[in-house]
């Protein structure tokens, strides 16, 4: 058995508009149909002609601002400062044996509060010092710790110098 399908030109029910082709303006436009004809969709990635315009103004106001930043940072448009600077200066660290606090005597390097406080107390015990060798009968500081601690020390016989501007 053969069976034939009917055409639609054989259908009493069908009405010329089915049968016409779909118009060139109707077909969705592509983006290289927009390259090559100059052509712009009502919609591109799911945007309005509107909101191209506001991402295309945004995209290049952020790079404007991306690139004045980039040149800020490199130095463009600066002149350069010239700072003076003072010499290097050593600082004058010397306390006297017989009037410094524990606190001060913490400040010269490898002395800690215990030992400072050992020779707050031997001071208050045995009197003044009357030179700088008498710090040896401290216990814990030796030959070598009294060596290093020195260039800080002032002996009890150098008198401090007044201070500027004080009579």
């Amino acid at each position: 058995m053969t069976s034939t399908i009917p055409s639609a030109s054989d259908s009493p029910a069908t009405s010329t508009a089915d049968t016409t082709p779909v118009a060139q303006s109707e077909a969705p436009v592509s983006v290289l149909d927009t390259l090559k004809f100059g052509k712009v969709p009502e919609s591109w990635l799911w945007m309005t002609k509107y909101d191209q315009l506001f991402v295309g103004v945004f995209v290049a106001v952020f790079l404007a601002l991306s690139g004045y930043h980039w040149a800020r940072l490199g130095g463009w448009g600066m002149r350069p400062i010239e700072l003076e600077r003072l010499p290097a200066r050593q600082y004058d660290f010397r306390i006297d044996i017989n009037s410094a606090s524990w606190v001060e005597w913490t400040q010269i390097e490898g002395i800690g509060e215990v030992t400072a406080q050992k020779i707050i107390d031997d001071r208050q015990a045995n009197g003044p010092f009357r030179s700088v060798k008498d710090l040896l009968r401290v216990k814990g500081i030796g030959p070598k710790k009294l060596e290093m601690m020195r260039p800080f020390l002032r002996e009890p016989s150098e008198q401090s110098a007044p201070a500027k501007g004080q009579p």
